[in-house]
């Protein structure tokens, strides 16, 4: 399974402040008997839900677009930050610049790491 998607599930449900017994039990007053375990399973990518699931587990997570869902975002040191704001600063030949440059350092580093 898409590990991207259990962890969208597990984040939506721990943003409903739901346990998966309890996401378990919303689940059957729509008619869908799945254990807490299974839960975790989609949680944790060992499976995965079929469609109507996966659209109730959107209902009872209150998603508003289940396709428009979007991984947590990553987070970024303020080194990390500072050079954002400096690559955002400069022109368009400032960006292309430091581009070509991470290019070659990436093949730099690809070559040195398959070294023996």
């Amino acid at each position: 399974m898409n590990t991207t998607i259990a962890s969208i599930l597990k984040q939506l449900r721990k943003s409903a402040r739901l346990s998966a017994r309890q996401v378990s039990s919303e689940l059957r007053h729509y008619g869908i008997d799945i254990a807490a375990k299974t839960l975790y399973g989609y949680e944790s990518g060992i499976s995965m839900p079929n469609a109507d699931v996966f659209v109730v587990l959107c209902k009872i997570y209150q998603c508003d677009d289940p396709g428009g869902l979007q991984p947590p975002a990553p987070a970024f040191s303020q080194d990390e930050l500072s050079l954002l704001k400096d690559y955002q600063a400069l022109d368009p030949f400032g960006q292309e610049l430091v581009r070509k440059v991470i290019e070659h350092e990436k093949e730099r580093a690809r070559l040195t790491n398959s070294l023996p």
